[in-house]
């Protein structure tokens, strides 16, 4: 037995209204509001003028680190003896050393945020373990 495609097209206003009460059921929708607190709050940084200070955390580890805003927003990034996984990635090149084991992670592209650029740090991490 052959079959032939005849196409798509859309389902009749009917059909889909009625699809959509029956999914949805008879309740009214409710907007959820996402959370407002920033990711670095979340995440337990502390934030004292234009320093901030906590931990990358991730599945494999949590990193003490710290970051340091200057007055156009623009952040540093530092992270204090970056585990073994990170030194032997390619992104090791990224981490210039500062003394004291402290490194500071340049990113190719500056992040919008704070809370981007932690973001952009644990995922970096989690990349390097995972290779």
């Amino acid at each position: 037995m052959g079959m032939r495609n005849l196409g798509t097209r859309p389902a009749p206003a009917s059909v889909r209204a009625f699809i959509m009460r029956v999914a949805r059921g008879h309740a009214p929708l409710v907007a959820v509001l996402r959370r407002e607190i920033p990711y670095w709050q979340e995440r337990g940084w502390r934030r004292a003028k234009n320093r901030y200070a906590g931990s990358y955390q991730t599945r494999y580890g949590a990193f003490e680190g710290w970051i340091e805003e200057d007055a156009f927003g623009r952040a540093k990034f530092y992270v204090y003896n970056p585990p073994q996984a990170v030194r032997h990635d390619a992104h090791w090149a990224c981490f210039t050393p500062r003394g004291s084991d402290w490194f500071m992670v340049h990113m190719g592209k500056r992040p919008n945020d704070v809370s981007s650029g932690i973001m952009t740090i644990e995922r970096l991490i989690t990349e390097a373990h995972e290779r």
